[in-house]
């Protein structure tokens, strides 16, 4: 989608897409274990999910706490801040371990249900922050990502999106594992 100036609507769309493939494979993990680590260092499935909805509400933050500051960046910035594929493909591949920060790391205390419904009121929320965003800020204001380097506003919502595809990947790993077992 990087295409800077895309309309919001695709940029939704976008969300919405990542998402459902990604609700789709959180379906396909038994119901009996989505709650439940396959291996002592990786999440379960109810914990990916409490960690994008923690990853949604911090964009829909930062969308709301840029605009309220409506600084635009310079055309130098903005060169190095598009959402290139290249980060396209940093973010959806899995062949880099990363480590999430503290602030967006699951409490692992949530079952599926509860996380399923923060997931779904998260996104709602950055939806509507995004909609909100006059389109000269989301294309024109940036802000650091920690591991991918300086985003548009417009980036850290795509960011949301190839975020879930990545994590999609990851449940359907726990999917096909937890099914071989049973």
């Amino acid at each position: 989608m990087s295409a800077s100036h895309a309309s919001t609507e695709d940029l939704l769309a976008l969300l919405d897409r990542d998402r459902a493939a990604l609700l789709a494979q959180i379906a396909r993990v038994p119901a009996a274990r989505q709650t439940q680590r396959r291996e002592p260092d990786r999440w379960s499935a109810a914990e990916i999910v409490e960690h994008l909805a923690r990853i949604d509400l911090n964009i829909a933050k930062l969308l709301a706490l840029r605009t309220a500051e409506a600084t635009l960046a310079t055309p130098e910035q903005l060169s190095t801040a598009q959402f290139t594929p290249h980060r396209v493909r940093q973010v959806r591949s899995r062949t880099a371990k990363v480590v999430a920060p503290e602030r967006i790391r699951p409490t692992g205390t949530l079952d599926i249900d509860t996380a399923l419904a923060q997931l779904a009121s998260a996104r709602e929320t950055l939806k509507a922050a995004c909609r909100a965003v006059p389109a000269a800020l989301l294309d024109g204001a940036i802000h650091p990502h920690p591991i991918i380097g300086t985003l548009t506003l417009r980036g850290w919502v795509e960011f949301a999106a190839h975020h879930d595809a990545r994590h999609a990947e990851q449940v359907a790993e726990l999917a096909d594992g937890w099914s071989a077992e049973d």
